[in-house]
């Protein structure tokens, strides 16, 4: 069995420049991937799917080309063998990372992500905090229209299938938003600004088992008024508080069945340390580069082997710059 990896904005031909900070985590992930593949599947042969304009930003021996002639399926399917398995890392937006999976299973091919059902359920952030009915206690009510948030409170506007803080605004209160609303789009969802450190955990589930691998703080920054962009990453800092977590992650997820591999759930912890839970990434997240130093061992020893349990005490403070 050999694996092929295939990372969106890596592999397609974009006429327009891409940000350098998608590009940066893009390239930070996947070089970190390869190698804790190449290690945990020795036997195999991990191979990269790009566009060869990206090649030096990669550190792989064996990359295989996109063919723009054919969609990117059908360029997956004719690089690889009967038994070989795809570990897919696109965007949730517009439905790239579910079109891409669900073609995936339709053409009976082996992966390494979650089912396009489960990504399918976790990518459209309004209709997901409908679904949640048994994690109630944990969620920020979201709306379609700001108006519905009292008049000085401070707002969220985001994207409703947006990766990160990409077009994430935050407004001092309504006026301030109404006076920039041209920044807003059809897309935008509305949630009132609650205080507290922005929370990662790392999970990989398998065979219905729930490993908390590390509960990390998400350090932003402004980059302008009314924008955030992620710089930082301390990865395993709140692990001390791994029951109360595990608590969370189990009620979040026990409302959708079929999760499977690595995901990210993102939480707001605030200063009465409540968790508010904001967002499922149905995928590797920036984090995965520093899990495997952190661990002590190789984050996909847990889809490979047959972990039975798994303690994140003795886990190592990993911090994790995101821009160069």
């Amino acid at each position: 069995m050999d694996i092929l990896i295939y990372e969106h904005f890596l592999g397609e031909d974009y006429k327009d420049q891409l940000s350098p900070l998608i590009l940066n985590e893009a390239k930070l992930i996947i070089n970190t991937i390869i190698k804790d593949l190449s290690l945990e599947y020795s036997d195999s042969k991990i191979s990269l799917l790009l566009n060869k304009k990206n090649k030096n930003l990669i550190d792989c021996c064996n990359c295989l080309y996109r063919n723009y002639h054919n969609d990117v399926i059908t360029d997956i399917s004719n690089k690889i063998k009967k038994n070989d398995k795809v570990l897919v890392l696109a965007p949730e937006e517009n439905l790239i990372m579910y079109d891409l999976i669900k073609s995936i299973e339709d053409k009976q091919i082996s992966h390494l992500n979650s089912s396009s059902s489960f990504i399918s359920k976790s990518t459209n952030k309004f209709e997901l905090n409908v679904l949640l009915q048994n994690s109630k206690k944990y969620l920020i009510k979201t709306y379609k229209n700001y108006e519905k948030i009292r008049t000085n409170n401070r707002v969220v506007a985001k994207i409703f299938d947006g990766i990160g803080a990409e077009n994430l605004f935050i407004f001092k209160n309504r006026y301030d938003l109404e006076k920039n609303k041209h920044k807003l789009t059809k897309f935008h969802i509305f949630q009132e600004y609650i205080k507290g450190e922005i929370i990662g955990i790392n999970i990989v589930v398998k065979n219905n088992k729930v490993f908390i691998l590390s509960i990390n703080e998400q350090i932003y920054k402004h980059s302008s008024d009314h924008e955030i962009f992620l710089c930082k990453i301390n990865i395993g800092k709140y692990n001390y508080m791994l029951d109360k977590f595990k608590i969370f992650v189990e009620n979040i997820l026990s409302n959708l069945n079929d999760s499977f591999g690595f995901i990210g759930i993102d939480a707001i912890l605030t200063d009465d340390q409540e968790i508010i839970f904001l967002e499922i990434n149905p995928r590797l997240t920036t984090s995965y580069v520093g899990l495997r130093e952190s661990l002590g061992i190789n984050p996909f020893a847990f889809l490979h082997k047959n972990i039975s349990s798994f303690n994140i005490a003795n886990n190592k403070l990993i911090t994790l710059s995101i821009t160069k």
